[in-house]
């Protein structure tokens, strides 16, 4: 009896020493990037581009969407008329609350990957076009390495066919750090050795409004700009004056 006992207390003691995963992708995550860009005129320029990430499984597959456009009630810091500002632009409190509550994304451009894998082995997304000397075909494959412990995304895009030498090109997010209990991923950021930088994912809300009819946010500032003219015309004010 002592003896199953034991055995029981060494099972039990193994069971616990096993480590937990740190990280679990599904759900919704929020990618912000700050780099730099090496191939512009302006290199030391602080730049950022931001998007949302959601995971999801279906049997032995997993889904990867990416939103590229997001919508914030509050731009503050992330546009000035129709241009992005080049600053490194973090959420302030009330775009943080926003986003937890759940991101407002433009479907447009935004693209479904299904990959096949594991966390164990990695994740791959198989790629349908067959290339053709005849015609330039364009495929992206996307893999995750390291799910359940420091992710590492990779994105690559290749142009190709047509009696062409093919064109390759890597986007690759590489996690570091990973905080606040798996909800928050930390690491570098790399585009063709061109762009670098670092990047955050933090897990949202989930998705609230998916349309293909919201304005962007460039869309959005120009919007408020031509009501603001237009006030300023209806009012008689000079239009050079500060409102």
């Amino acid at each position: 009896m002592r003896s199953v006992s034991a055995a029981l207390l060494a099972a039990l003691a193994a069971a616990l020493a096993l480590p937990a995963a740190a990280v679990d992708l599904t759900g919704t995550w929020h990618v912000l990037v700050h780099y730099q860009d090496k191939a512009a005129k302006n290199a030391t320029a602080q730049r950022w581009e931001d998007r949302i990430w959601v995971f999801g499984h279906d049997g032995e597959r997993m889904e990867w969407v990416d939103y590229p456009i997001l919508v914030l009630s509050d731009d503050s810091g992330r546009f000035e008329g129709r241009s992005r500002v080049l600053a490194y632009w973090t959420p302030n409190a009330s775009q943080a609350a926003e986003l937890a509550g759940g991101p407002t994304v433009n479907t447009r451009g935004s693209k479904t990957k299904t990959l096949r894998g594991s966390d164990g082995a990695g994740w791959k997304s198989t790629n349908k076009q067959q290339q053709s000397v005849a015609f330039i075909t364009y495929e992206e494959t996307w893999t995750i390495d390291g799910a359940a412990d420091k992710p590492t995304f990779t994105r690559t895009d290749v142009l190709g066919g047509g009696g062409a030498e093919d064109a390759e090109g890597r986007t690759l997010y590489k996690t570091t750090a990973v905080e606040e209990g798996g909800k928050v991923l930390k690491g570098t950021f790399d585009r063709d050795g061109t762009r670098t930088g670092t990047f955050v994912l933090t897990r949202v809300g989930d998705v609230k409004r998916l349309s293909t009819d919201g304005p962007t946010p460039n869309e959005k500032q120009a919007e408020a700009a031509r009501k603001e003219l237009q006030r300023r015309i209806e009012e008689g004010l000079d239009l050079g004056e500060e409102p």
